[in-house]
């Protein structure tokens, strides 16, 4: 994780000041860009007096005053970033409460949410230079080992701890801590108070994590509850890191022990469950996060393709299309009938289903919509079959 070039916002406050000389010693020594965001584009001497300073200790520094034009500074500083095409943007944080808009309050939030770079919220008087002695948390899902190796591969971190919380701790935690050359150490309870306390506790320079976890990234949220509470409210800077791993997706049937992962996620779909005895379910993984099902039922007298379901956070993604593309793909050699939803025909369609009157729909798997008393369409439902016969996912062939 080594930096070209970091904007580096300011107040020409004290806060900005140290925030500024923290970015001056990072590895690298990359260009300081100081940005001001005014009313007016106009020059500042304060702004000139503050680049002299630090071009007297060494960096590599420019200074430009931004006018907002109607704009937040959040977004002021964001679009200043992209046009610098920096690679870190560095913000000071005084925490939550503050006046809104405020150069050194709620804008860092702003920062944090709409950027596209690694962003450094700076909050207190490290001592040391700002890798001296590193906490990086890390739910060991890719987005958060890609960043932690990105800072370690930097080469200027002293000390490091990697930090873990959870009941137990996995055993991937003790080969990435080997590999990095960290110490690796395990907390307990909510992961914000626990990365807070960790801090504290080993005198952190900084706390080092990535944005988003594994859930986060699948889901597309901008910034997650961990990252955004732990920026927002620790005692010393906090580095996030922009994630830019590939997440791994793989499409597979699941174990019988593997049942209850799926159990879980139909918890929203009327409390579906799994049976290892007569059921085949296929799950799609995104960096080991289950986030999308489909279930093949063996009926006495046929097979049912059933409980189809992405939880909302991850929809749009063709996710479902990937999972049942799987499922037909494994159960080609059966009929399989179905109860789709009403408007889903189309997509079922591109898998060979093709609509049926109810009355060719095997007894037990009709049974289930009994209760619409011969009228499926004013359940919301069409049964529909497809035939056995050769099936191969798209890219699969």
């Amino acid at each position: 994780m080594t930096w070209v070039g970091v904007c580096v916002a300011t107040d020409l406050s004290e806060e900005s000041a140290r925030a500024a000389d923290a970015c001056a010693r990072l590895p690298g020594r990359p260009v300081l860009i100081l940005v001001h965001a005014a009313d007016a584009d106009e020059p500042s001497p304060a702004l000139e007096v503050e680049a002299e300073r630090l071009r007297a200790r060494g960096a590599e520094v420019r200074s430009r005053v931004v006018a907002r034009n109607g704009r937040t500074v959040a977004n002021t500083l964001l679009e200043t970033a992209a046009e610098e095409g920096v690679d870190l943007v560095a913000v000071g944080a005084r925490g939550r409460g503050r006046a809104v808009d405020r150069l050194l309050g709620s804008v860092s939030e702003a920062i944090l949410r709409g950027g596209r770079t690694d962003v450094l919220v700076f909050r207190g008087r490290p001592a040391g230079p700002l890798l001296s002695r590193v906490l990086i948390p890390t739910e060991l899902s890719a987005t958060s080992v890609e960043a932690a190796r990105r800072l370690v591969g930097s080469g200027g971190v002293g000390e490091g701890v990697l930090l873990y919380v959870g009941e137990e701790a996995p055993e991937e935690l003790a080969v990435l801590a080997d590999e990095l050359g960290l110490v690796a150490t395990v907390r307990t309870g909510g992961v914000v108070p626990a990365v807070l306390e960790a801090a504290v506790e080993k005198g952190a320079s900084l706390v080092a994590l990535c944005r988003v976890g594994g859930r986060d990234a699948v889901a597309g949220v901008s910034l997650g509850s961990v990252a955004g509470g732990v920026a927002l409210t620790a005692p010393c800077p906090v580095l996030v890191a922009y994630p830019r791993a590939a997440l791994a997706v793989e499409v597979r049937e699941l174990l019988s022990p593997q049942f209850a992962l799926a159990d879980a996620v139909w918890r929203d779909y009327h409390e579906t469950r799994g049976d290892p005895a007569i059921d085949r379910v296929f799950g799609l993984f995104v960096d080991r996060n289950l986030v999308a099902l489909a279930r093949c039922r063996r009926h006495p007298d046929g097979y049912e393709l059933d409980a189809v379901f992405t939880p909302e956070l991850f929809r749009g993604r063709g996710y479902a299309r990937r999972v049942v593309g799987a499922l037909v793909e494994a159960c080609q050699n059966e009929d399989l009938y179905m109860h789709a939803v009403q408007g889903l025909e189309e997509f079922y369609a591109g898998f060979g289903f093709a609509p049926i009157p109810e009355r060719r729909l095997p007894p037990t798997i009709r049974s289930r919509y009994d209760w619409a008393a011969g009228d499926m369409a004013s359940a919301g439902v069409t049964p529909m079959l497809r035939p056995a016969g050769w099936f191969v996912r798209d890219g699969q062939a």
